[in-house]
């Protein structure tokens, strides 16, 4: 091999490992803000064999989905792509099911999963959609196609249960 084929490949290899430290580096720092957003309550996990380039994707997504007050609210971004959401008051038991099943369908299609309201009725449900989560997060459109979000409606799942429904998530029999 020639000296100039070797300085550049030299020179590729340095620049892939530069590519590569400051994705790292801005890893390190969208997990900084994170923390930061959720008062230093947060735990990061992810998959070894996940390139550093989709995990700042998603670290970004979830950054944007929890910059509430600097983007469209969950229940704003809905309203603007067709969902009609009236006020609670204005529907019964039936009509609130409807209207709850409606917004797990719309939240579903950009990944978002609801836990955490088995023991709401769907008036209980659909009015604390209405009036809590769905402005506790900023509607974004993820771009990993294999990101999603769960999210506890009831604020009041412990961690250990959330990674359970989690690692639920990974058995194979949960797709089908």
């Amino acid at each position: 091999m020639g000296r100039v084929s070797r300085e550049r490949r030299e020179r590729r290899n340095g620049d892939v490992a530069g590519d590569l430290e400051k994705r790292l580096d801005r890893i390190r720092e969208l997990q900084e803000e994170l923390k930061r957003l959720a008062d230093g309550d947060a735990v990061f996990s992810y998959s070894k064999l996940c390139p550093p380039e989709d995990l700042v994707t998603d670290l970004e997504d979830i950054l944007a989905f929890e910059s509430v007050g600097t983007g469209t609210s969950l229940f704003d971004g809905l309203q603007e792509h067709g969902l009609d959401l009236p006020h609670p008051e204005k529907l019964d038991e039936e009509q609130s099911a409807l209207k709850a099943g409606e917004v797990f369908e719309a939240l579903a299609r950009m990944r978002i999963f609801l836990i955490g309201f088995d023991h709401m009725s769907a008036r209980e449900l659909y009015s604390t959609l209405w009036h809590q989560t769905l402005w506790e997060a900023c509607y974004v459109e993820k771009r990993n196609q294999g990101a999603f979000t769960i999210v506890d409606v009831s604020h009041s799942l412990p961690r250990s249960e959330v990674l359970k429904y989690l690692e639920s998530m990974r058995m194979p029999d949960f797709v089908h």
